[in-house]
Order: C-alpha cells, then sequence, then structure tokens
C-alpha cells in the first residue's frame, strides 16, 4: 500500500499550518479564541481565490507535459512553511519525495515535473519570523541549485494569512494554465509527518479542506521515531484516504530546524552545512536572527 511505504519531515510545519487553520475556525466561530491567535488579523471573508490577490507563477523550472508518459500523471508538490530560515531539510525532502515516486513509477504512475517552496504570510505570527521578503529572497537563494523547485511568494502578497487549502488550489489553477495536453496537473501537499498529527487535532483542520487536501494527495515524509501508518489506521478519515497518503522515509536522518539555525545565529556559532552559503550570506548581510 502507498501510504505502508517508509519517509521524514519539514520540520517546523506542523506549526505554522495549525496557527493558520486554527485562526481559519476562530473567524467561523468553531473554536474558542486562544491566546496566540487572538492578535493575528482574521479575515472571515477571505475563504476563496477570488478575493486574493494575484501574482506571477515561476514556471522557469516546470518540465513540460509533453514529456510526461502517456500513462503517467505530470504532478506538482507544493511545501508550506514559514522557512526563517530555510535550512538543508526543507530543500532535501524534495529530492527524496521525487527520488520515489521514480522508483516507484511502474506502480504509481505519478511524474514530478516541478516543485514550489511557499513561504507563510507574516501574519502567521511565529516567534522567529524573518520580514516575507527576507524568507523569500532566502528560500530562492537555497534554490538556486535546484533544477526542478522554486520559490512561489504568492501567500506573501495577500493582505492575511491563507488557508493552506487555497494555497493549493491556487497552485493547481496556475500551473494548469494554457496546458493543452489534455492531461491535468496534479497539485500535492509535500510535508513531514507531523502534518497527520495536526489532521487529527480538533479545531486544527477544517473537515472540508481536509477531505479537499487529501483526496487530492499528501506526500509525507517520515523519521525514526513517527508511526504515521498506526494514526493513520487509528482514524476514520486519514483511514478512507489512505491510499492517497504517500509515506516516505527519510534514509539518512537530518534534524536541523530553523530554531536550531537562529539559535546558532544568535550566539555566534557557525550554520555552515545546515543552511545554503547563499543563506549564509544573506543572514550575514542583512544581521538576521541576532536578537
Amino acid at each position: 500500500a502507498r501510504w505502508g511505504q517508509d519517509r521524514p519531515r519539514s520540520g517546523g510545519v506542523a506549526d505554522n499550518m495549525k496557527r493558520k487553520q486554527t485562526a481559519t475556525d476562530v473567524a467561523k466561530g468553531a473554536v474558542k479564541m486562544s491566546s496566540d491567535v487572538a492578535s493575528l488579523p482574521i479575515d472571515p471573508t477571505a475563504g476563496s481565490l477570488v478575493e486574493k490577490i494575484a501574482a506571477e507563477l515561476d514556471r522557469s523550472k516546470l518540465r513540460p507535459v509533453s514529456t510526461v508518459g502517456e500513462n503517467m500523471t505530470p504532478t506538482v508538490l507544493v511545501a508550506c512553511g514559514s522557512y526563517s530560515p530555510p535550512t538543508v531539510l526543507h530543500t532535501r525532502i524534495f529530492e527524496t519525495a521525487r527520488d520515489f515516486f521514480v522508483e516507484s513509477k511502474d506502480s504509481v504512475k505519478i511524474d514530478i515535473i516541478g516543485g514550489y517552496i511557499s513561504p507563510v504570510h507574516a501574519a502567521y505570527g511565529k516567534k522567529g519570523l524573518a520580514p516575507m521578503d527576507d524568507r523569500v529572497e532566502m528560500v530562492r537563494r537555497s534554490l538556486a541549485s535546484s533544477d526542478w523547485v522554486s520559490c512561489d511568494e504568492w501567500e506573501t502578497k495577500q493582505n492575511e494569512w491563507t488557508r493552506t487549502r487555497l494555497s493549493l488550489d491556487r497552485m493547481h489553477v496556475e500551473v494548469n494554465k494554457g496546458n493543452t495536453s489534455g492531461k491535468d496537473i496534479k497539485v500535492m501537499l509535500l510535508c513531514g509527518a507531523d502534518i497527520l498529527d495536526s489532521m487529527v487535532t480538533p479545531g486544527v483542520w477544517t473537515e472540508s479542506d481536509l477531505h479537499l487536501l487529501l483526496s487530492h494527495g499528501i506526500v509525507c515524509i517520515k523519521r525514526s521515531g513517527s508511526d504515521p501508518e498506526k494514526l493513520i489506521n487509528s482514524n476514520d478519515l486519514l483511514y478512507k484516504y489512505r491510499q492517497n497518503i504517500y509515506l516516505i522515509r527519510e534514509w539518512v536522518e537530518n534534524n536541523v530546524s530553523s530554531t536550531s539555525v537562529r539559535r546558532a545565529v544568535k550566539r555566534g556559532m557557525s550554520i555552515k552545512y545546515f543552511v545554503d552559503d547563499g543563506v549564509i550570506d544573506y543572514i550575514n548581510e542583512k544581521k538576521l536572527y541576532l536578537e
């Protein structure tokens, strides 16, 4: 089974999504407003793409659908998070995921034609968030050597945070613009195993969003110590969509986090090999994370 395969995590993303989805539920009156989201700008009307600000999608690294085999599904992976700063773990999970689909192409029939990292809006409100423009630039620098993953700044161009489902909906619209191949380009969320934990936590996600995300497919990278298979078996919603949850193990453990990088910078310690050299240069240039 697809969900029975082994896979890593995209450190720090779960808390990001939890805050965004919780704030959405608060706006709808679904849960009691807690102190960590009470100060966030909540826009209960921002529930559709029509009300969002348009932003150009970087298509420079997207592989043409014409290169995809007849029985294969062209697919784009999207990871959402704070990326303050982006670490080698954030970029490495894309390679791990693509390797899995290359190795499983005869059975899974998915061809990865591109990937995007989408930094979250400042309204996320998490401690340690660098300004949006700085995070976008650091993500771009961390992806400079990639020939298939790009930075998408659409979330940062909005007037408020954006629900993860809307970000993926918008990506689906954008990547399929001008697509005359007859094949719909599939968009799937790339995340860590901790995201599955958040999906079964009351008040974190709306049920309608979960149904849509899971029906489209989720690529979940797991690490040692996590047990997403057990979680899927114990939850009716996840079990219903188990064939759409691709669990992939990262066999080379990498636990570097943005929090540990920020702490090292503040203490004057080296962060080389934790983040891309271009990101190190930018952090030094802008004097980020010193306080």
